[in-house]
């Protein structure tokens, strides 16, 4: 599969909304305004792509066995420094997503595009495959 095909599956193919059908909550649930749904997907893009990257790097290290509590701790850290950012730079976005913004840890498109792909797949195409797939929740 060529670079540009996994970026844009997440696009159209396997865009988690629309055809997927993931990560619901989150999108109905923040979405009143068009600058809600964006604050909402680039949080999620910028989880997805680095939570990708480094899942790809440590894929080997990692035992089975606690393959997916170390995708979850990376998820989540993730999700903790946009939190913070998010907290520190823009505190109306912040109060107005206010739960969501946790829940990015447990949501199946961020854990699942991890399991999928990021765990069986190199850098590059991991972190295009969450850029593709983030941007297609956006």
């Amino acid at each position: 599969m060529s670079k540009l095909q996994i970026l844009i599956k997440g696009l159209i193919r396997e865009n988690p909304i629309f055809v997927l059908l993931l990560g619901m909550c989150p999108t109905l649930g923040t979405t009143t305004s068009a600058l809600n749904g964006m604050g909402m997907g680039a949080a999620t893009l910028f989880v997805l792509t680095l939570s990708n990257i480094v899942i790809s790097m440590i894929k080997n290290v990692v035992p089975d066995k606690v393959r997916i509590p170390a995708f979850i701790v990376v998820i989540a850290s993730f999700v903790t420094v946009v939190q913070l950012c998010m907290e520190a730079y823009m505190p109306d976005l912040y109060k107005t997503l206010g739960v969501y913004i946790p829940l990015i840890v447990v949501n199946c498109i961020i854990l699942g595009r991890a399991e999928a792909f990021a765990s069986k797949n190199g850098v590059l195409d991991s972190a295009l495959d969450g850029l593709g797939i983030g941007l297609g929740f956006t």
